[in-house]
């Protein structure tokens, strides 16, 4: 069995596969250098001005207060048209007892929301008009909620806090009711009430250090709602599959016919079985790991 009419690279079965292979690659490839595929988003960002994060003084220099909002702009400096293709559409809350909004709508631009987050900050009486001595979590949530009700992109709740609180129950049904995502950030101890409001919106907790906030903001959060991994994922999938197929001829005969010298007949079978078993395995594969990375489904979801 030496001899072959024509070789292996002039049959449809090895040229097919490997022109699915090249352009699977190549979209890939594009997703990954120019960023497509990244949902539209919209950022409610809850700041907690209660008393606690800043000690005698509003805002005083050096404190969590002020970490929070340097870490707000460090979010804003990458939510650029440079760095995306569509901007998040951003607004800014402050809460305690109760929830004052500190930019009136959303904007996806940045420096406009800076100025608006700097005015707010510096409005009289702000400090007390938010009931500083508490911290109601439900109702920033609530607040957050409200505000992205309205949206049609991706919803996303970034919450900071450095005190632990109660999380009603409504508040959680209510974020996902309306497919908010509830995300995080707790200074200091751990805030369980937090962590399982995450877990049932879909979204992330995080606790860590004050001196973290700006790497989390602009780094962590930034990244995972600018994502769009689960298309590289896809993508590199179609391709391993394609892979698998273009390889069924010089498995065949170059592998199991040329090396292990096997019957034409059985090692047709066995190149075929390996294509077929890897087009079987993949998916369930990649939708384990978009379980595990908790990401939605190409062409079934933008968020």
């Amino acid at each position: 069995m030496s001899a072959y009419r024509r070789p292996f690279h002039l049959y449809p079965l090895f040229q097919i596969p490997l022109m699915f292979l090249g352009l699977f690659l190549v979209l890939a490839a594009l997703f990954w250098l120019l960023g497509l595929g990244r949902p539209p988003v919209a950022v409610a960002i809850a700041l907690d001005l209660s008393n606690s994060t800043y000690g005698d003084r509003f805002n005083a220099p050096g404190s969590v207060l002020e970490s929070e909002i340097q870490a707000v702009n460090a979010y804003l400096d990458r939510n650029t048209p440079e760095l995306l293709r569509q901007p998040n559409q951003v607004k800014v809350l402050g809460f305690a007892g109760v929830v004052r909004p500190l930019t009136e709508e959303f904007a996806n631009n940045s420096e406009e929301v800076k100025e608006d987050l700097e005015n707010a900050l510096r409005r009289p009486g702000l400090e007390k008009s938010v009931i500083p001595g508490s911290t109601d979590l439900s109702r920033a949530i609530n607040a957050g909620t409200d505000a992205l009700s309205s949206r049609e992109e991706c919803r996303e709740l970034l919450l900071v806090t450095d005190g632990q609180g109660d999380v009603s129950p409504t508040a959680i049904a209510d974020a996902t009711l309306n497919r908010v995502k509830l995300n995080s950030i707790v200074i200091g101890a751990d805030a369980p009430a937090l962590a399982l409001a995450a877990v049932g919106t879909g979204g992330k907790y995080v606790s860590g250090n004050v001196n973290d906030l700006e790497q989390l903001f602009s780094n962590r959060f930034f990244g995972r709602f600018n994502s769009n991994l689960k298309w590289l994922i896809f993508w590199l999938a179609c391709a391993w599959v394609a892979l698998m197929w273009t390889l069924v001829l010089p498995f065949d005969r170059i592998i199991l016919q040329g090396w292990r010298q096997m019957p034409m007949d059985m090692a047709g079978k066995i190149a075929l079985g390996n294509a077929y078993f890897w087009t079987g395995l993949t998916p369930i594969i990649v939708w384990r790991i978009y379980k595990m990375l908790d990401l939605a489904l190409p062409f079934l979801s933008q968020c």
